[in-house]
């Protein structure tokens, strides 16, 4: 899957507040297809940017890879579960009462003139979609960390 949202340039001083900048998506993010991918996670950054001490970051989805840009990768974390015996109802029933959580773990990225400035890591239990609270507040924490670490 490979998607883009936008991110702003750096200068010594921080974030340069004047444009957004473009981010990439790796991988794959639960309950989404590759081109819905982007534009969620440019919503919810920008909410998260906005929210920032020092905020006024905004994120907008775009077509390719540029060279100042935030790298999303998501990988599925294993499931172990599958081997154990359970009691209560079968998993299937559970799953379309409760929702099936999947542990994904992320790492985001931030790219200033094509090269390498900052990363930021994370887990989380995930049932994904739109509607995920839990996805919605590991996207802003993680855009919050980056923003931070960037202005460093």
């Amino acid at each position: 899957m490979l998607g883009a949202v936008v991110v702003m340039a750096m200068t010594p001083a921080g974030w340069a507040q004047a444009a957004a900048l473009p981010v990439t998506v790796v991988g794959d993010l639960p309950g989404f297809l590759p081109r819905e991918a982007a534009p969620f996670l440019a919503t919810v950054m920008t909410t998260a940017g906005m929210n920032t001490p020092g905020g006024g970051q905004s994120f907008i989805p775009a077509g390719l890879a540029a060279p100042d840009r935030v790298e999303w990768t998501f990988r599925p974390n294993p499931y172990a579960g599958g081997a154990s015996r359970s009691v209560g109802p079968p998993r299937s029933s559970a799953g379309r009462l409760f929702g099936v959580h999947r542990l994904i773990s992320a790492e985001l990225r931030l790219y200033q003139g094509g090269r390498y400035q900052t990363e930021v890591f994370g887990e989380a239990e995930v049932q994904g979609g739109r509607r995920d609270a839990d996805l919605q507040t590991f996207v802003c924490d993680m855009t919050r960390r980056l923003l931070d670490a960037a202005a460093q």
